[in-house]
C-alpha cells in the first residue's frame, strides 16, 4: 500500500509541473507582441516627427520686366510639395537682404502650387534692375527644406542702331538694305514680318526689304530676352522715275546767226544739271538759263539732269549756227543803161534763202536760182536785191541802172536806109510780105475775144478737194489762144493754154490756184490774160 502510494504520488506531482510549463510560452508571446507594437509606434512617430518634406521647383522664368508692357511683367514660379508643410517665400537681393516676403509659414497640402512676384518690394516700390533670388522654404514637424531660383530684373530697352538709313532717305533701288546693331540675344522684327531677322552673337543683323514706288514706312523693332522693346521708324521714298527736263529754247533744228547760243528750260529743283558737260545751276522755281559758245555749222546740245538718287534724263537738240550772209549774184551790172522799159533780172543765191527785189518776194528754185521782170522809169532807177537765209543773215545788193528812150525816126527814113543795103530781090519780097500783112490785118481786125471769171476772190484748196476757179472765153472765130496767170510783176505763174487753136464758141477753163510747179500761189492779186491771133497782130482780154 505504501509502495502504491509512493508510485501514485510522483505521478500527480509531474502533471502539475507540465501545466506550469504549458502556461509560460503564451505570456511571453503576449509580452513580445505588446513590445513590438510599442516599438513600432515609437519608431513611426519618431520617423514622422523627424521626416523632411520634399520641395521641387518645376517651372520658373529667368527674366522679369515689370514695366507694364504686358511682356514678362510678372514672374510665376511653380513648385511641388511631397506632403503637407508650412511654406515661406522671400525675394532676396544680391547682398542677401529681403526685398519682398511672398509667403510666411502658410500651410499647404501636398501637390502642385505656384506663386507670383510682380517686381515690387514690401513697400510697393518697383525694384531696380539686377539679379534677385526667390527662395521657397517648406517646413515639416521638426525639419525644413529650401529651394530657390534666380531672376534677372531688366526694364531697360535694348539698344538699336541702324546703319546708313536716315529718316526721309530717297533711293532708286527697289531692294533696301537694312542693317545695324542691337543687344546680343535680342530679336529683330521689320515691318511686321512673318519671321524675325537673325542676330549674331555680337548683336549685328542684316536683311533686305522690298520697296514700292513712293513713300515706304519701315519699322525696325528689337525685343530683348526680358521682353523690353525698342522701335525705330524710317520713311524711305523709292524714286525710279527720271527727272523731267524741258528745253524751251532753242527748238530742234533752229537756225542761229550768232556764235552765242542761249539754252533755257525747266528742271526739278535739287537736280544736278549739265549742258554739254558744263554744270548749270537750277533756280528755286525750277528754271535754268545758260549761254554756250559754239562754232559755225551744225551743233549738238545735250542737257543732262541727275536727281539726288542717281536717276538720269538726257535731252538733245541740234541747231544750225550760221553767221555769214547768203551768197547773192545777179546778171545786171551796176550803172548799166537800157533802152527797154522792162528788163529781166536773174541771179543765184544760197539754197533756202528768201530773195526780195524792191521789197517784193520772188520765187527761188531748189538750187538757189531766181528771176524777175523789172519795170524801169525813164532816167535813173535803183534796184534793191536782198537775200536772207534761215538764220536771219542778209546779203544786199543795189544796182543803179538808167533807162533811155531812143530818138524816133520816120518810117521812110528807116526804109530808105534799109533799102540801100538790101539786094535787088528784096524789094519783091517786101512787096509780097506787105500784101500778106495786109491780108492778116484784115482777118485780125475781125477777131474778138471776151474773158470772164465766176468769182473775184478765190482760195485754193487741197488737190483732192477739187476746188477750182471757172474761166469762160468767148471767141467769134477760130484762132490760136494762149491763157495764162500773171502776178503783180507781170511774171507768169501758170499757163492754162499755150497757143492752141480753138473754134468760134464759148470755152470753159478751170484753174485750181496752183502754179506750173504744182505749188499753191501766194496770196495776192493776179491777172488772168487770154491772147488770140498770131504775131504781129494779136488781140487779148484780161481779168
Amino acid at each position: 500500500m505504501q509502495e502504491q502510494r509512493q508510485r501514485t504520488s510522483p505521478t500527480t506531482t509531474h502533471r502539475r509541473n507540465i501545466n506550469r510549463e504549458e502556461r509560460s510560452p503564451n505570456v511571453m508571446f503576449t509580452a513580445l507582441t505588446i513590445g513590438a507594437v510599442v516599438l513600432l509606434l515609437a519608431v513611426t512617430f519618431a520617423a514622422d516627427w523627424l521626416r523632411t518634406p520634399e520641395l521641387k521647383i518645376t517651372d520658373s522664368p529667368q527674366f522679369l520686366s515689370p514695366n507694364h508692357d504686358n511682356s514678362f511683367d510678372n514672374a510665376t514660379i511653380n513648385y511641388r510639395l511631397s506632403e503637407e508643410a508650412e511654406v515661406s517665400a522671400q525675394v532676396l537681393n544680391e547682398s542677401g537682404g529681403v526685398v519682398r516676403s511672398l509667403l510666411s509659414s502658410q500651410k499647404e497640402t501636398a501637390g502642385q502650387h505656384f506663386l507670383v512676384w510682380n517686381g515690387v518690394d514690401d513697400l510697393g516700390r518697383q525694384v531696380t534692375d539686377g539679379t534677385y533670388r526667390l527662395e521657397i522654404t517648406a517646413r515639416g514637424s521638426m525639419r525644413a527644406t529650401s529651394n530657390s531660383v534666380v531672376l534677372l530684373v531688366d526694364t531697360t530697352p535694348p539698344t538699336l542702331e541702324l546703319l546708313n538709313l536716315q529718316d526721309g532717305t530717297r533711293v532708286r533701288s527697289g531692294l533696301l538694305t537694312v542693317e545695324g546693331v542691337t543687344e546680343p540675344g535680342a530679336i529683330i522684327w521689320i515691318s511686321n514680318g512673318a519671321q524675325p531677322v537673325p542676330v549674331d552673337g555680337q548683336g549685328r543683323f542684316h536683311t533686305q526689304q522690298k520697296l514700292v514706288e513712293g513713300t515706304n514706312l519701315i519699322e525696325v523693332r528689337t525685343v530683348d530676352q526680358a521682353g523690353n522693346t525698342t522701335t525705330a521708324n524710317r520713311s524711305i521714298e523709292l524714286v525710279t522715275a527720271a527727272p523731267q527736263v524741258v528745253i524751251d529754247s532753242p527748238v530742234e533744228g533752229a537756225w542761229i546767226n550768232t556764235l552765242k547760243v542761249t539754252v533755257e528750260g525747266q528742271a526739278p529743283t535739287g537736280t544736278t544739271l549739265k549742258i554739254n558737260n558744263q554744270p548749270v545751276p537750277v533756280s528755286p522755281n525750277g528754271n535754268f538759263r545758260f549761254d554756250l559758245l559754239m562754232d559755225e555749222g551744225d551743233q549738238h546740245i545735250q542737257v543732262t539732269a541727275i536727281d539726288d538718287v542717281g536717276n538720269e534724263t538726257s535731252v538733245e537738240r541740234t541747231v544750225h549756227v550760221k553767221t555769214r550772209g547768203p551768197r547773192l549774184e545777179v546778171n545786171i551790172a551796176d550803172g548799166s543803161t537800157f533802152n527797154d522799159a522792162e528788163i529781166q533780172l536773174s541771179g543765184t543765191t544760197s539754197p533756202g534763202a528768201v530773195v526780195t527785189i524792191n521789197h517784193a518776194v520772188v520765187a527761188v528754185g531748189a538750187l538757189g536760182d531766181f528771176q524777175s521782170t523789172i519795170h524801169l522809169l525813164e532816167g535813173d532807177n535803183a534796184i534793191n536785191i536782198e537775200a536772207r537765209d534761215q538764220a536771219g543773215n542778209a546779203t544786199a545788193l543795189i544796182r543803179r541802172v538808167q533807162y533811155t528812150i531812143p530818138a524816133q525816126t520816120s518810117g521812110l527814113e528807116r526804109l530808105a536806109r534799109n533799102l540801100g543795103v538790101l539786094p535787088a530781090i528784096t524789094i519783091p519780097a517786101v512787096l509780097l510780105l506787105s500784101m500778106l500783112l495786109g491780108f492778116f490785118l484784115y482777118r485780125q481786125n475781125q477777131l474778138s475775144i471776151q474773158l470772164s471769171v465766176d468769182a473775184q476772190n478765190f482760195v485754193p484748196g487741197l488737190p483732192q478737194e477739187g476746188k477750182n476757179l471757172t474761166l469762160r472765153l468767148d471767141l467769134n472765130q477760130p484762132a490760136r489762144v494762149t491763157l495764162e496767170v500773171l502776178d503783180q510783176n507781170g511774171q507768169s505763174e501758170a499757163i492754162l493754154l499755150d497757143n492752141r487753136r480753138r473754134s468760134a464758141r464759148q470755152h470753159v477753163f478751170l484753174w485750181d490756184g496752183y502754179d506750173d510747179f504744182g505749188r499753191p500761189v501766194p496770196s495776192g492779186a493776179y491777172t488772168i490774160r487770154a491772147t488770140a491771133g498770131a504775131p504781129p497782130i494779136k488781140v487779148s482780154s484780161a481779168v
